[in-house]
């Protein structure tokens, strides 16, 4: 029998690889994922350069500080440019309404960026079983992600 992650085709294996990327949390963690998407990186970089790599990662998207590129949706879509906002209460109810919700184990708030990369891949794969999930995915797509990924992409850009 083949396991779900099998089943799954090479863009939804790259969006749940992206998820555990912005999800890690040491340099191994960040390791593990990034060689995943390149693999020829796992030669390339000394423990050093790896450590080095997590701090850079840091910066951007963990804290302590002022994060250089916050992984949040809320920042980009709230005014206050705050985490926690009324896009995260959107997200959780959109989320809601397909019977799913994120692991609050986890305490990554819902609109983080590994939650949105899950929720995209999730919702790709049903499609292919329910036709239902391509009118989904495209008002997710136009509604939620076309409104902050583009600027979240740019902070990255700038500050990377």
């Amino acid at each position: 029998m083949d396991s779900i992650y099998e089943s799954l085709t090479e863009l939804e294996k790259t969006g749940l690889t992206l998820r555990d990327f912005f999800n890690s949390h040491d340099s191994h963690s960040l390791k593990s994922a990034y060689v995943r998407l390149n693999p020829s990186a796992a030669v390339n970089l000394t423990d050093r350069a790896w450590l080095e790599a997590e701090y850079d990662f840091n910066a951007l998207f963990v804290g302590p500080g002022k994060l250089l590129a916050a992984p949040f949706a809320s920042v980009y879509l709230e005014e206050d440019a705050l985490v926690m906002g009324k896009a995260t209460l959107e997200i959780r109810d959109f989320m809601a309404a397909l019977g799913l919700s994120v692991n609050q184990e986890s305490n990554i708030p819902d609109d983080h960026i590994s939650c949105v990369l899950e929720l995209t891949t999730l919702l790709l794969a049903n499609t292919r079983q329910t036709s239902q999930y391509c009118s989904t995915l495209t008002q997710y797509i136009n509604n939620y992600l076309t409104k902050w990924v583009p600027l979240y992409i740019e902070k990255i850009k700038t500050h990377a």
